[in-house]
């Protein structure tokens, strides 16, 4: 009866070790498995690919995007949201301009913040999923 009693304790304890060996083997593969994968944070991203524009002229559409992106969209800011006249457009002076730009750059930067922020729980959210199904167990019939 206490030989009975040994070997079920030998056996509970090499489960434990077994167990205990597994849980860190799993931690280590799934530590690995992420650093691997794509890092939101880490990926690398070259304008060129975000400038509609031909080939070697990206710098100068870069700074006709800076300088008209933001104006526009303070304009849009202005005429649908601000109900501004048509007369504000008409009469174009450098002080409207500086204004419109800087309320368009804040517009535009708010939406590219948001724009990030969705890209990520994105990422999350997909990177969740390939969790999920690597986790769930196969069925064998």
């Amino acid at each position: 009866m206490a030989n009975d009693r040994d070997k079920r304790y030998q056996s509970a304890l090499i489960s434990d070790v077994a167990r205990e060996n597994a849980k860190n083997y799993k931690n280590e593969k799934q530590k690995i498995r992420r650093q691997i994968e794509d890092n939101f944070f880490k990926k690398s991203l070259d304008f060129r690919d975000f400038v509609f524009s031909p080939e070697g002229y990206e710098g100068i559409f870069v700074g006709i995007y800076i300088a008209l992106v933001p104006y526009l969209m303070g304009l849009v800011v202005l005429f649908f949201i601000a109900e501004g006249s048509y007369e504000h457009f008409i009469e174009f002076n450098l002080t409207s301009y500086l204004i419109l730009w800087a309320i368009g750059y804040e517009v535009c930067a708010a939406l590219i913040l948001i724009i990030i922020f969705f890209a990520w729980l994105k990422q999350i959210s997909n990177r969740w999923e390939r969790e999920q199904v690597r986790k769930k167990p196969t069925r064998t019939y």
